[in-house]
């Protein structure tokens, strides 16, 4: 059986998205070579990462069952020659793009008859008890044991927050009745979900390694926390109840939520925040212009500064935007803008507009405009 096939199986399904697991296999991988590379601790991260990131056991039994070092000499034609730990997780690494993700269910017998039921998205009730669910799922995984501590029949650990963690949390937060999140749930009005989602984001830690406790059934502990990689699932884990709920909100990359765009202006945002900017001051700038405007409960004004800045933005561009796009008159860019008391207050400018509607409008058309210029540069030789 060829590595591939093998990886293309059932046993190999995922449950993180590719990119996740690629990031971390590249940091087991370059742990591996290491200076400081502990065999006993290295082995035991691969093994939670493959529990983590896989649906079966499969790939974690095979890991295990493979030495634990390199051969110094490997037949490379006896396929019976053994594998070192190393090697396979470099296999896997190169094996990414076949690692099949979760099938959709096979239909059931009322939609096989009558055709499949129409998508609803979910409302905030419904939603916080998904997120509830969700995040007693990351509390038993020891995501939050950093920051609120862990229980232990020898004695409770302290996390980040110290002795009383939902104090804690309940003072940063301004009220009370929110920790524990599967506890408090049913009780939230939107702005408790969206301030307890932002404040997890901050303090949740993906553990690297686990040992078991057996004395009394006590259970898993859990060590050597990454910030990154909490983050990382615990926003793709967030954003996919967002995006089935009626909320219009996702959470960026800087923890903090968002409102939604529709799904082709979305697709922008992430090319535009993806892309190598023309000017090395643009990354900051872009980005809090994007955090600013799309930030739940933006005012008008944080939604005029934002306008600002991408203008900004292509005031540096002016020349490369006179050269490609506006040929005979690349102030048009700015009249809009200028003319309707976005960048200046005078008498002579127009306010009596729809702010709201107008302000959208300007802002994805900049972005549109920078995303734009961004692929003009790259394409350029």
């Amino acid at each position: 059986m060829t590595i591939d096939s093998r990886f293309r199986s059932r046993s190999f399904e995922v449950s993180w998205p590719h990119w996740i697991i690629k990031a971390e296999l590249e940091r087991l991988i370059k742990a591996s070579d290491g200076p400081q590379h502990h065999v006993s601790n290295w082995s035991d991260e691969c093994e939670l990462f493959l529990t983590e990131a896989f649906t079966s056991t499969d790939p974690a039994d095979e890991f295990r069952s493979l030495s634990e070092r390199r051969s110094t000499w490997v037949d490379p034609f006896d396929e019976s020659s053994p594998t070192s730990r190393e090697d396979w997780l470099r296999d896997l690494s190169g094996a990414l793009d076949v690692l099949p993700v979760p099938a959709p269910r096979l239909p059931y017998w009322s939609e096989r008859r009558t055709g499949p039921k129409a998508s609803s998205s979910t409302d905030l009730a419904a939603t916080s008890r998904r997120f509830a669910w969700t995040i007693g799922k990351m509390i038993d995984s020891g995501y939050f044991a950093w920051a609120f501590g862990d229980s232990c029949v020898d004695g409770d650990y302290d996390g980040e927050l110290g002795p009383d963690p939902a104090e804690e949390m309940h003072r940063e937060l301004g009220r009370g009745d929110l920790w524990p999140v599967p506890y408090y749930s049913d009780g939230y009005s939107l702005d408790d979900l969206c301030d307890v989602i932002e404040y997890l984001a901050d303090h949740v830690r993906r553990p690297l390694r686990r040992r078991y406790h057996d004395y009394a059934g006590c259970g898993w502990h859990f060590e050597a926390f990454s910030a990154e990689r909490g983050a990382q699932i615990y926003r793709w884990r967030v954003n996919q109840i967002l995006s089935q709920s009626v909320l219009g909100l996702t959470l960026a990359e800087n923890g903090r939520l968002e409102m939604v765009a529709p799904s082709a202006v979305e697709d922008l945002v992430t090319a535009v925040r993806a892309a190598e900017n023309v000017h090395d001051a643009d990354d900051i700038e872009l980005e809090h212009a994007l955090a600013q405007f799309r930030a739940r409960g933006a005012s008008e004004m944080d939604r005029r500064q934002a306008v600002i800045a991408l203008a900004g933005i292509l005031e540096r561009r002016r020349g490369l935007v006179k050269e490609q796009l506006l040929s005979k008159d690349e102030g048009a860019l700015f009249q809009i803008a200028n003319q309707f008391g976005i960048r200046h207050q005078d008498a002579k400018q127009q306010k009596e507009y729809n702010s709201e509607l107008y302000l959208e409008w300007i802002f994805y058309w900049y972005v549109a405009t920078i995303n734009l210029t961004n692929r003009i540069v790259a394409a350029q030789p």
